[in-house]
């Protein structure tokens, strides 16, 4: 196993936040999945999750739907869990949108048991980062509505995503036009 040093540039801008667009398919709406980057030929610590332009093959008429969501109430936690030997990632991705409204209910409703592949980016990045992967899709795993009490108080509907095993991907391009 190769070590690789992690002392590369240092880069200015390292503001965190994530971008405000998230993209979620439908996990069975996914006819091919790009291929995983080969655990045994990187060369460098980003080959081992960069997918670069592979590409998802979506079923006709399907694709990734776009969801805005609120800046600055957006996160992701990955953290490497499990006992010595049999470690995975848990990805948790909180999705934030300021309102509350019987289309954000609805939206709940109807994506609570959903399996899913999400795709969003950090603040300022090229690539989407990616959860949800064959045999292992994504889902929400928790969600609400909160309103305040008080005039100036806030609304705002949430929902985390949560996928196992697998640390998040970075790809190029999602398709956010219909598959024909």
């Amino acid at each position: 196993m190769d070590l690789f040093d992690y002392t590369g540039q240092n880069y200015l801008e390292e503001s965190a936040a994530l971008e405000t667009e998230v993209c979620i398919a439908d996990y069975f709406d996914i006819e091919t999945f790009p291929a995983l980057p080969d655990l045994d030929t990187g060369t460098t610590n980003a080959d081992y999750v960069d997918l670069a332009a592979a590409t998802f093959t979506m079923a006709t008429g399907t694709k990734f739907h776009k969801f805005s969501a609120t800046l600055e109430r957006n996160a992701l936690s990955t953290t490497l869990e499990g006992p010595r030997g049999a470690k995975a990632f848990m990805n948790m991705l909180t999705i934030a949108r300021s309102g509350a409204d019987k289309e954000l209910v609805g939206f709940l409703r109807a994506n609570r048991n959903r399996k899913l592949v999400v795709a969003f980016k950090f603040l300022g990045a090229a690539q989407y980062c990616i959860l949800g992967y064959m045999g292992l899709p994504a889902e929400v795993d928790s969600g609400g509505i909160e309103v305040g009490a008080e005039i100036t108080g806030e609304k705002v509907t949430n929902f985390v995503v949560r996928s196992i095993f697998h640390a998040p991907y970075f790809i190029d391009e999602v398709p956010l036009t219909e598959a024909v």
